[in-house]
């Protein structure tokens, strides 16, 4: 079971690794406020992610989330999530530095995109090669990543694929 959060599902969709998250996990869910997040009309990988999110078991906004927000300084959409995987212990995906700090302050274990990608790899889901790809288009179609997270990435992946 996992909880996603806008800022993982958007760069999955931008490079159209989505499935990465249904191959990882049985039961995905996320709030109504990051499915409105991640459906804005015009925005590139909207299309797909409204396809995605016909299989996303989509749960109201936590009745916190407003409150949580407001005293952790996150938006809405960010406490949403960490209420909700907090509430049903489970994990958390998502590539916001902030926001995972939050939830993990909030007890929630949380994976990033890198994290799903190699935990894919180790369980034979996708090659080395392909979750080298993977990165690499991440990166190249702007997902935030640490030039040192980008560096251990790849070299676990070449270790992987040895």
């Amino acid at each position: 079971m996992v909880v996603v959060d806008a800022s993982a599902l958007i760069p999955l969709a931008w490079v159209g690794r989505l499935d990465l998250v249904s191959t990882a996990f049985d039961d995905i869910r996320t709030t109504a406020d990051v499915r409105e997040e991640v459906l804005a009309e015009g925005k590139r990988g909207t299309a797909a992610l409204d396809e995605f999110l016909t299989d996303v078991d989509v749960r109201d906004t936590p009745d916190r989330a407003d409150e949580v927000a407001s005293m952790e300084g996150i938006a809405v959409a960010d406490a949403s999530v960490i209420l909700l995987a907090e509430a049903d212990e489970e994990l958390l995906l998502a590539n916001d530095r902030g926001l995972i700090e939050v939830a993990r302050s909030h007890g929630v274990e949380c994976w990033w995109v890198t994290t799903l990608l190699l935990s894919c790899t180790k369980d034979g889901d996708v090659t080395a090669a392909e979750a080298t790809d993977v990165l690499y288009d991440l990166v190249d179609e702007g997902m935030n990543l640490h030039p040192k997270v980008y560096a251990q990435v790849h070299k676990k992946l070449r270790e992987l694929g040895s």
